[in-house]
Parts: C-alpha cells; structure tokens; sequence
C-alpha cells in the first residue's frame, strides 16, 4: 500500500449534523467497514494532531474514522437520537450519568484495559459506576482558572467574585455556557449548594439578576478556546476563566498573561472515552482506550498541548511533576457535576433570559 493511501483523509459532511468527518489509515489487511477493522471514534478534533491516528492504524493493522464534535451536549444529543454508529464516544464527567440511565454506553471491560488501574483515583467517580461496573474511563483533565492581563490589572485577582465588581466594567469576560455560569456565579457570590440537583434548591429570580450584572460588565463571552485567546489579545477583556492551555499557549507568544486559582476553587474539567452501547468493533475500542493511556495520550495532547493525561505512569514515564499540571493539591478543584436534564433546562432560560435583559 502507498504512503498516499495510508495518511488518505476524506471528510464528509454529516447530513443534519453539522459535524466534520476524518477517515485515515491501512487496512492492513482486515476488511473494511465497521465489522472488520474500521474504529469509529466520536471526539474534539484537536485532540488528535495529523499523523497521531495513523500511527495506531499501523500499529494495529486497522482503519480509524473520526467524526469531530463540537461538545458533549452534542455527542450526547447524537447518541439519543440514535444518529451515532460509533464504537468510541468521548463525553464530559457530566454527560456519563444521563448516557449510563438512558443505556446509550455500555460498561468498559477494564480486564481489556489495564491501564485504568494507574488513572487517578480522584477522577473514578461513583457516578460513572453501575452495579459494580465502570462505564467511563477518564481521557484528559484540564483546568479553566481566571487568567489575566497583568499590564492592564493593578493587581492580582483572587476571587471568582472579580467577575461581578463593578471596578472592572467592560473588562471581564466569561465562557456563554449556562452550566458553567450558574457554578461560577454560586461560587462567587457563596450560595449553596454549589451543585444544586433540584429546582427547589435554586433561586432563579436571584440568579437571573446575578448573571445579568454579570453579563452587563463583560466585554465579551467566549464558546471555544480560539474566542477565548481572541478576547485577550485584542484587549476586549482583561480577565476571564479560560482553559489552561489557553493561558499557556498567550505566556508562550509572550503575551502578558498569568493564571490565579481562586480562592473558591478552580473549575476543572475531565473529559472521558466510554464505548458506545451496541458498538460493532468493542474490542477494538477498548484497545484505542488503553493505547490512549499507555502511549496516544501524551504524545497526542499532553505533549504539545499542555492538558493533562490523567494517569499517574504518564507522569512518570516522562518524569513530570504533578505542580506543572496543578496536579499536586486536588482539593482546589470544583466541578460541574451531573444534574438532571430538567434542571440543565432552567439553567439554560435563566441564562438566555440573563443575556437578553442585559442587551
């Protein structure tokens, strides 16, 4: 087979989906199609840098197709509406619970991946369990911490509660996510529970007044970590949540950035791969899962991207300290855990009703 056929690319545009798909790899002899040696994977694009899936391929003897999502609400969205084929599903920590009640994963053979025995343990969260039996195995950790510009901030902020004083009008920015606001705006002003699981627990006439001033003092909301940089760069806000990468990425341009743990904690995120339920090549995605682990995952992203592999031999097979990562004191962490459905729905017209009354 030719150097052309193995690195081939062909992407699709999914009918109704609004997503991208790649296709690379040798057969290596197995039959094509889902039946045979073809993975199909559900992911963020940018986790797999050109040449990464293909080094797989070969390595294994198979075809992988990538089908590029835009968030976990949309994969999730995808498998309800049974519009997903795929063996390999990537979904935030948030989005397990409701794919596990709706049988739309299945549970992960973990004797298929050993390297789950080194993931951290404080991301083996009990609701990615049922009866005993694991469904989602973590795939990359981040952190989204306030970040600021230090030429333009007299002083270091040390709050959530930055996002809503009034000295910093038109220079704060936030990500236009309505789960997240609710968790920062909780967190900021104090309220609790910090993860309501009920509308009973919320006051949403005092919330939707909160995020409006929220709203009305930002210079501009971000959806994805290109906006996030842009808003930075171009000076439309001076400080705002965003992904570490995002912080590590400007301080290598030179920018002049520098990330602060709040003092309430700092949002972190986890991400996680879980086999579809019905998926056609099981085996196989339980061997893309403890590659990912075992070698994909640091070369893949960890290396030229700065997010965490969360498995402790990652680290030490490449001997780096847990501090680089923020790694060393998990107690600082908050997250946005998984709620019902229902409630996400409030969260999400509260929100939009923020954003329409702050013009």
């Amino acid at each position: 087979m030719s150097e052309d056929a193995r690195t081939r690319r062909r992407f699709l545009r999914t009918a109704g989906a609004g997503v991208t798909v790649a296709a690379a790899g040798c057969l290596g002899g197995l039959t094509g199609g889902s039946s045979g040696g073809t993975l199909k994977l559900l992911d963020f694009a940018y986790v797999y840098p050109d040449g990464m899936l293909q080094r797989f391929e070969e390595r294994h003897g198979v075809t992988v197709e990538l089908q590029s999502t835009g968030s976990s609400a949309r994969s999730l969205s995808l498998l309800r509406a049974d519009r997903s084929d795929h063996d390999v599903v990537a979904l935030g920590n948030y989005a397990v619970t409701p794919a596990i009640d709706e049988g739309l994963i299945q549970p992960v053979d973990l004797d298929q991946v050993p390297t789950y025995d080194s993931v951290f343990d404080f991301l083996k969260r009990d609701y990615f369990e049922r009866d005993g039996q694991v469904y989602g195995v973590p795939r990359s950790f981040g952190q989204t911490p306030l970040v600021y510009n230090t030429e333009v901030l007299d002083e270091a902020p040390t709050s959530w509660r930055v996002l809503w004083d009034d000295r910093y009008e038109g220079r704060v920015g936030g990500r236009d996510d309505a789960r997240l606001q609710f968790l920062y705006c909780r967190a900021a002003n104090g309220l609790s529970p910090l993860n309501p699981t009920s509308a009973a627990e919320v006051d949403f006439d005092e919330m939707r007044d909160l995020l409006t001033r929220h709203v009305e003092l930002s210079g501009g909301l971000w959806g994805s970590g290109g906006d996030s940089v842009s808003l930075l760069r171009n000076d439309q806000v001076a400080v705002e949540p965003a992904w570490n990468y995002v912080t590590y990425s400007l301080q290598q341009e030179g920018f002049p950035v520098e990330r602060v743990y709040p003092e309430e904690g700092t949002k972190a995120w986890f991400l996680q791969l879980c086999v579809r339920e019905g998926a056609q090549n099981a085996d196989l995605a339980h061997t893309f899962i403890n590659d990912w682990h075992e070698w994909m995952g640091y070369e893949a992203l960890m290396e030229p991207s700065h997010i965490a592999v969360p498995n402790e031999q990652t680290f030490e097979d490449n001997d780096i300290p847990l501090a680089e990562y923020g790694l060393d004191d998990p107690n600082r962490f908050i997250y946005e855990d998984p709620k019902p459905q229902s409630l996400v729905e409030q969260y999400t017209k509260t929100w939009n009703e923020a954003k329409n009354r702050a013009g």
